[in-house]
């Protein structure tokens, strides 16, 4: 690259430098913590460190950007390895470097990982172990991938809420009463094999898959929230809290300090149990189960849902976009 600065391989011992590039760019809004960044890289089996790129500046060698390309390296439960695409995750270049043309580097260093493994497409976050689902709005990454050369549509949100003060309302009061056959609750050791096999069931896809790897990775059962009938797990939703082993999408950028954070997702039934109110009965349960672990404040991650989640006081918290670009 010109300007001095060199793209170089990924080097985990500096992740810490990553870190802080991304906190100088976004950390306002996401803060990135070294956790989550462990976590969803060389922690998640889709990471590949070929699709990693470091920009250094070439003098100090100090790292000044960061891409990084996924494709899945495991079946994602019924959707496979999803053939059809690759992703971009993360690009982020330091705000004192910017308008050089690393970023732009970085993207392309990233589809040209993506090319070589023969995917058709990039898909701008969604991937698995994401930090985004799409482009957040606000940050000015839209123009800058437009200018890339993606196509970006449609719309995602992030959703949040105060726990301090809720109290269940009268349709979810009356949901319940007409549900007498259906009990909401935390599930228990020992109900993994009927989750799981609800899931094949109904979300066999990267629900399944996400939820299976919760599961194996030690992740509590009772970290799920369960509707179940005559034994049978028929829908359920996962919940995130501050003593999580796992930092869910939901409370990803909560950072440290502040309200105690919670969140929840994703959340499905069986159609047979639909249309029945039981969604926010489920969604109640959760809420309660998760102030009574000192929640106070709960996001909803990635969703389109705005009507249903606002119904129990949910508003938009962020804004994203879904943008894809044929390699």
């Amino acid at each position: 690259m010109s300007g001095g600065i060199e793209l170089r391989p990924f080097d985990p011992g500096r992740i810490g430098e990553v870190v802080a590039v991304w906190n100088a760019v976004a950390g306002r809004e996401f803060p990135l913590r070294d956790a989550l960044f462990r976590q969803n890289t060389v922690l998640d089996p889709h990471f590949d460190p070929a699709g990693a790129s470091l920009a250094c500046d070439g003098a100090t060698g100090r790292v000044i950007g960061f891409g990084l390309a996924k494709v899945a390296r495991e079946p994602l439960g019924a959707d496979g390895l999803r053939p059809d695409r690759g992703w971009l995750s993360l690009v982020a270049v330091h705000p004192s470097h910017r308008r050089r043309g690393i970023g732009m580097a970085l993207v392309r260093a990233g589809e040209a990982f993506l090319r070589a493994r023969e995917r058709p497409a990039a898909v701008l976050g969604a991937d698995p172990g994401h930090f985004f689902p799409g482009v957040p709005d606000g940050t000015g990454a839209a123009g800058f991938f437009e200018a890339a050369g993606y196509t970006l549509r449609g719309e995602a949100y992030d959703l949040h809420r105060s726990l301090d003060g809720y109290g269940r309302g009268e349709t979810v009061t009356a949901a319940r009463a007409a549900n007498p056959d259906v009990e909401v609750r935390p599930l228990a050791p020992g109900e993994e094999p009927a989750l799981l096999e609800f899931l094949d069931a109904t979300f066999p896809g990267r629900w399944r898959y996400t939820v299976a790897r919760f599961l194996r990775l030690g992740g509590p059962i009772g970290d799920v929230m369960g509707a179940v009938r005559d034994g049978a797990v028929r829908g359920f939703a996962m919940l995130f809290h501050p003593e999580s082993r796992w930092i869910g999408p939901s409370v990803a950028w909560a950072g440290d300090g502040g309200p105690a954070a919670g969140g929840l997702g994703p959340m499905g039934l069986a159609p047979d149990l639909r249309g029945r109110g039981l969604g926010l009965v489920l969604l109640d349960r959760a809420m309660v189960h998760l102030a009574s672990l000192g929640v106070r404040e709960m996001v909803i991650d990635w969703t389109i849902l705005l009507d249903f989640y606002g119904r129990v006081g949910f508003v938009p918290l962020r804004r994203y976009r879904h943008g894809e670009r044929t390699l």
